[in-house]
């Protein structure tokens, strides 16, 4: 086509068309802005920090734990008889991932927990507690239909957060370092 020629039906068409997918690709929300603190589920005896918290550190302060939910997972029952279970999965002895929850499964094992409480910090966050105590970092991202009622998301240095909500109240936080 030659430079002041009207644009071909089809071509401008199907430019029409590809914007629109390209469109229907974007994400469904935009991540939140990082908060300037690492995020990290904290107790008096050890702290989990994703990237920093290694597994010997963890088994000096809380012994050996359980294999759940899966192989690689090394889980604890804290929190005395407001049991929750604290998992932690590390790469190369140092932890990766780590979440803390509520368990909902009838298959749970039995685990008698420890009377140590962890509380997601900074803001010393708890499970049970209402979300909107999570403050500005959190932003509430899609939930898939089913898993929780409401999700919300933080970026920090070096890692994402996520916190869930069943009920009406936090139920879940999880820690992931970034790859």
């Amino acid at each position: 086509m030659a430079e002041g020629d009207a644009p071909d039906f089809a071509m401008t068409r199907a430019v029409e068309i590809l914007a629109r997918i390209a469109e229907g690709k974007r994400p469904a929300y935009a991540p939140p802005p990082p908060v300037d603190k690492p995020l990290l589920l904290f107790s008096e005896i050890v702290a989990f920090e994703t990237g920093v918290t290694t597994r010997a550190a963890v088994e000096k302060a809380l012994g050996i734990a359980f294999a759940y939910p899966t192989r690689g997972w090394h889980t604890y029952a804290v929190g005395g008889s407001a049991r929750a279970f604290l998992s932690a999965f590390y790469k190369d002895g140092t932890l990766v991932a780590c979440e803390l929850y509520a368990p909902r499964s009838p298959d749970a094992p039995p685990l008698a927990a420890r009377s140590v409480v962890f509380r997601l910090v900074p803001g010393e966050i708890a499970l049970g507690m209402q979300p909107g105590v999570l403050g500005e970092g959190f932003v509430r991202v899609p939930t898939r239909a089913g898993a929780f009622e409401a999700t919300f998301e933080a970026r920090y240095p070096g890692g994402v957060a996520y916190a869930m909500t069943q009920n009406g109240v936090l139920e879940r936080f999880a820690l992931y370092a970034e790859r």
